[in-house]
Order: structure tokens, then sequence, then C-alpha cells
């Protein structure tokens, strides 16, 4: 290890990001390097699908930080460039460009990339780069007709934004509700009925058989013209994780409490990572903004802490996620998919509601529609249960 060994941050995600920044915080002295795949500066992701064909996509718009804020920091971002190679006993990384760089501590924040099923054909546009974004609102407003498969919160985001501009919009979901994996079925019930009262045509139950770029065919032998976006899910990167020994299993790269890997002077952070869900104490990863933040910050303190040599922290903050559309906020938090009673207080019909989900042991999620500040304290309850801070 070099005089110059610091630490090295792989992917430059929120995850990546909020990393650098608290290491930094927290006096960690050494050099900080981001090393990201996309060229360009740390983003905000979430301005891509929010309102994607109204979204102002500039970089000066969308960059977590100012170029000067990363230089007052003594952060180093190098955009554009890949990590070929790391060898963990000598405990350095080999850059695309044919750099070498020594590290004390590395962070793996790879996130992911989307899922591309055999029917899915090659020129299908798919969201996760701003580089996407923008071919995929160039194609929209060329053809006037979008068909997006797969109904999860990116997919109805797109999907919203492009009816809300006038576009013609046909989401195919193959499960019997939309955002069946983070709402219960009364709120999926309430998201569709927006979507279908804003001029959209929602499918459940579709089966995708083709999908080329300009229009799906299902398995009932029927066809949908337009754009095709793909928002399926997510695959994690663990590649670089697997090539170094890092166990990966549970479909990312596994973590223990402090987000520590089971390769010393290695961490991960960020959509990629499986880490102990606090409410249920199974093997999960997160997929949202918050997740990746969240984890970004502990990850930092944990390195702090570990070369302190002092008690690190434990990662334990209650998921939340959120979305809007056609003006409708709606908060997640908790698991409200779980198993337990449903409750819904007042009126999704009128879009201002909570619904909660409470098991023997206490309340376990929670979704609100119009009332963002009740979603804060609902997550604090759910935290409180566990013995956490928020």
């Amino acid at each position: 290890m070099t005089p110059t060994a610091g630490a090295v941050i792989v992917g430059s995600g929120v995850a990546g990001a909020t990393a650098a920044q608290t290491l930094r915080a927290e006096g960690f002295a050494g050099p900080v390097t981001i090393v990201g795949g996309e060229p360009g500066l740390p983003y905000r992701r979430t301005a891509l699908s929010k309102d994607l064909l109204g979204a102002d996509l500039r970089p000066d718009r969308i960059s977590l930080l100012k170029p000067a804020a990363w230089a007052d920091k003594e952060i180093e971002i190098l955009g554009g460039t890949r990590v070929l190679d790391v060898d963990a006993p000598r405990r350095t990384v080999d850059l695309d460009d044919g750099t070498t760089l020594a590290y004390r501590v590395l962070v793996l924040a790879t996130g992911g990339q989307p899922i591309r099923p055999a029917w899915l054909e090659e020129d299908v546009l798919a969201l996760r780069t701003v580089g996407d974004a923008e071919r995929i609102r160039s194609a929209i407003n060329s053809s006037g007709a979008l068909v997006v498969i797969g109904g999860g919160l990116i997919g109805l985001e797109l999907a919203a934004s492009a009816a809300a501009a006038g576009h013609a919009v046909t989401v195919l979901e193959a499960a019997d509700r939309v955002m069946n994996r983070v709402v219960p079925p009364e709120v999926s019930e309430f998201v569709e009925s927006l979507h279908r009262d804003n001029g959209v045509d929602v499918r459940c139950g579709s089966r995708v058989v083709r999908a080329g770029a300009d229009g799906v065919e299902l398995e009932d032998g029927s066809t949908v013209r337009g754009t095709v976006v793909a928002a399926v899910g997510m695959a994690p990167e663990v590649g670089l994780a697997a090539g170094v020994g890092v166990r990966v299993s549970d479909g990312g790269i596994v973590v223990d409490e402090a987000l520590r890997t089971d390769v010393s002077g290695i961490y991960a952070a960020g959509d990629a990572v499986v880490v102990s869900d606090p409410l249920t104490g199974d093997p999960a990863r997160c997929e949202h903004w918050f997740g990746a933040l969240d984890q970004g910050a502990v990850v930092a303190r944990s390195i702090i802490a570990d070369l302190a040599g002092e008690p690190a922290p434990v990662y334990a903050e209650v998921p939340r996620a959120w979305t809007v559309q056609y003006g409708v906020n709606v908060q997640i938090v908790g698991r409200p998919t779980a198993a337990g009673e449903v409750l819904v207080d007042g009126s999704l019909a009128e879009r201002s509601a909570t619904v909660t989900v409470t098991g023997p042991g206490g309340l376990l999620g929670a979704v609100t529609v119009g009332r963002a500040a009740a979603a804060r304290t609902l997550r604090a309850q759910i935290a409180a249960g566990l013995g956490s801070a928020v």
C-alpha cells in the first residue's frame, strides 16, 4: 500500500457520491476518488423518470454538486472511466485508461443495469442514464405514442409524464396489478384508476412474446404500436465484486450490518447490495434513491469507525420511496406489501389518504397519498418500533 492510498469508490450514483461527501464530512484525510462509468459529474437520477418529457436534463440542472464544490471537498471524479480489475491483497484498482489507483478502503457502489429478457430486442430502449432519457424523450416525441413494458414505479412515472404531455400511452404489466412489489392492492387500484382517468391504456396480466423498438407482440396474438420502453426491473452489477472474491448471493453483493463485505478493506452500498432488512431480518436489496442515499452515509461512517478502531454504525434505516404522478404525491415507507391488516384513512378517490399495514408486532408499512408529512411521522413510528433512529 502506497502512502497516497485513500478511499476509492466505484460508482458515481447517489450511494457513491454520498459516501465520498460523508467521508470528508466525518474527517477522512486521505485521497477520495470516485470512478464512474458515465461521463461527467454525479447527478440526480430521479430527474430522469419523475417528469421525463418536461425535465431539464442539462448537467448544471441535475448535477448533485457543482464542479467547484467537489474540488473544494478534495474529491476527485473520474467520469467515463471503468474499473478493469481489483487486486485485493495489494489493494489496487486498475482502470481502463491505464491508471492504477492504490486504496486503503474500497467502496463498491456499482448499482445495476436494466433487465433485458430474451424476448426483448436489442434496439428496445430502457431507462438508466441521462443518455437513455434523452433518447427515450426524442423517440416519444417523434412517434407520439409510448408503450411501457412494466407497471412499476419507473414505468408508471414515464407513462404519466408522456400522457400529461399529450401522447398516447399503453402500459403492459405481466402481474395482475401495477406496483405489486411495493404497495398493497388498494393502492394499486387507485394508481391504475389514476392512469386510466388520464387516458392511459393499462393492461395487467399482459404477456409479451416479442418487443421491438416500435411495437410489442403479446401472447394473445395482439400487437401494440409505439415507442417501446422496457421497465421490467434492474439486475445488480456484481461482476467486479465476484471477481475479487466478495461473496455474492441472493441477487446482490452480500454485506454485514455495517455494510462491510467479507473481503478486508472492501465495503459496498446502494442498489447492488444485499443487507438484512431491518423489518423482517431477511436479506434484501433496496433499489430506491433514499436507500442508496442512506447506505452511502452509513458505509462512510462505518469506514471512519473501523479505521479508528471504534464500533461501527448499524444500517437499520426504514425503507422509503416516493413518486409523483399527475401531480399526486405518493410516499411509501416500510414494507406495505407485508402480510397484515390493511386500513385506509381518508379517501384514495379524493387523493388524500393514509394506507397502513399492521402485523402482530405493530406497524409494518404505509403508503400516503397527498399526505407527505404523514409519511414522515409513520416512518418514525416504524423506526421507533425497531428501536432505531430515523
